[in-house]
């Protein structure tokens, strides 16, 4: 029992809670129109300002892979929320992503993998734990059953 919801509990931490990220700079082509460029600068204010969460595919988002498309934006970098604290500002690490990979679906996916994978480093401690518990009761159990049935058996020295 403390096997199996020791496992559920991990489970929905690693994979059930939504991944959440942001970005830590917009790269903004030099040659680009001034139309281009003040719709990028909002978004550059906007996606750097605001924590994305989950699998939705937001405005900003999308707005930077279509700016991606038309060359407008350069590359973008990401930073994810892991169990201890922003990878930018508690690691000092973060994606960065070139022009022709600034999709929607990618950053979520990028982002969504790095919190996993964090989270099941983190959590790798509780289900070692409780696998070495649950090993160490089996053991007893039978230890316990072995001589049980030792002194039950009646046989005489």
């Amino acid at each position: 029992m403390l096997l199996i919801g020791t496992l559920s509990a991990s489970a929905y931490y690693v994979w059930g809670k939504d991944a959440c990220y942001t970005f830590v700079s917009v790269s903004i082509a030099d040659n680009t129109s001034n139309d281009d460029r003040q719709l990028a600068e909002t978004v550059r204010k906007e996606a750097t300002e605001r924590t994305f969460c989950g699998a939705a595919e937001y405005s900003p988002l999308l707005t930077l892979e279509e700016l991606a498309k038309r060359g407008v934006v350069t590359q973008v970098g990401v930073s994810w929320l892991e169990p201890g604290g922003w990878s930018f500002e508690k690691f000092n690490t973060l994606d960065v992503i070139e022009k022709q990979n600034v999709k929607a679906a990618e950053i979520i996916s990028l982002a969504s993998g790095y919190v996993r994978s964090a989270r099941l480093r983190n959590a790798r401690w509780f289900l070692a734990t409780a696998v070495g518990t649950s090993l160490a009761m089996l053991a007893l159990g039978i230890a316990v059953r072995w001589v049980h049935r030792g002194f039950r058996g009646g046989h005489a020295i």
